[in-house]
């Protein structure tokens, strides 16, 4: 009996210590801490966070919260159908998304930044259907363009070169959208100048490859400088 006592109390000696328990529940706790304490202070982004709500959603038999690139296509064109501006709009597929191009005959008289009645229409109709929706936070970009005709001497002291005129022109669509309750945070204008010619790829542009040879041969006619003086609406992917 003595020696079953003995045993055992042996046997308790020879336990090993765990005291490491200690630290590593210590340090798994601060761990812990740290990481909700980044979280609380990082900034999600918005567009991945609706993003992963409307996948979420729609796999769970819910309507997304966000139109799709191919909806937004769709209700550019309805647009463009509906004003009957066929002829003078085109509803593209950019790099970054899903664009409406649109002539600067029917957006400002020449020289002017007063957004013409027909380009109020459109932007009208793009902030009730399109730019409306609270929770898509995705990029909206309007860009001016123009030809490279210089600006006339009596409006230099106002607009010095086209980069100013196509600048003011892009920010005036971004105020009339502000107007209409558009969120301005999604809004970003963007002058281009002549730098952007009508038959010249965004890849082009991005690659440095537009030069001053290629912007005279895309404003030969009169044509071309027409479809180059235009208002573009950029719908991003994000």
């Amino acid at each position: 009996m003595n020696d079953d006592l003995l045993n055992q109390q042996d046997m308790k000696k020879e336990e090993p210590k765990q005291e490491w328990l200690l630290t590593y529940a210590d340090m798994m706790t601060l761990l812990f801490a740290f990481f909700v304490m980044m979280y609380s202070m990082s900034s999600p982004d918005p567009v991945k966070m609706s993003q992963i709500q409307d996948a979420m959603q729609k796999e769970a038999g819910k309507e997304g919260t966000i139109q799709s690139q191919n909806e937004i296509k769709q209700e550019f064109e309805e647009i463009v159908e509906k004003l009957d501006i066929v002829n003078v709009a085109n509803v593209i597929e950019d790099p970054r998304g899903v664009a409406l191009e649109m002539d600067g005959d029917i957006c400002f008289s020449s020289g002017s930044t007063n957004i013409k009645p027909k380009l109020k229409a459109v932007l009208n109709t793009a902030a009730e259907n399109i730019l409306s929706n609270t929770k898509d936070y995705r990029m909206v970009i309007i860009e001016g363009h123009t030809d490279n005709a210089p600006i006339p001497e009596q409006l230099k002291k106002i607009y010095p070169t086209n980069w100013e005129l196509s600048a003011a022109r892009a920010s005036n669509v971004v105020n009339y959208l502000i107007k209409k309750s558009v969120n301005s945070g999604r809004l970003q204008a963007s002058g281009y100048a002549d730098r952007w010619p009508a038959g010249v790829s965004w890849y082009d542009v991005r690659s440095g490859k537009v030069n001053d040879k290629i912007i005279r041969e895309q404003n030969a006619t009169k044509s071309q400088m027409q479809k180059n003086r235009r208002i573009k609406i950029v719908f991003t992917n994000n």
